[in-house]
């Protein structure tokens, strides 16, 4: 149930402008309303892009999430080399390029 939360916590707050406002000024608040663990509601706080990878963020989900916070080069530079090689159950879902 919680990764549904983790999943919904992260489209909401990428698609609601209010939401992405204030998250993106460090209003954490804005978890209150989900079901999260304490992992990820620490991940989601701290914007541990690796940390929420790892708890099965859905890939693109993630990405928006970042978009909506950061210039696209960002994640590229600070997420993806984190990334590489730790499992994803989406992302292996898919098939991981290479």
């Amino acid at each position: 149930m919680s990764e549904y939360e983790l999943n919904r916590a992260i489209h909401h707050i990428y698609t609601d402008r209010e939401l992405t406002k204030a998250f993106a000024a460090g209003d954490t608040a804005v978890l209150a309303g989900f079901d999260l663990t304490a992992d990820e509601r620490r991940a989601l706080a701290e914007r541990d892009f690796p940390a929420l990878w790892a708890l099965d963020a859905h890939p693109v989900l993630l990405f928006h999430l970042s978009a909506v916070l950061n210039p696209r080069e960002w994640y590229l530079e600070h997420v993806v080399p984190k990334i590489k090689g730790v499992p994803n159950k989406y992302y292996d879902y898919y098939g991981a390029p290479g």
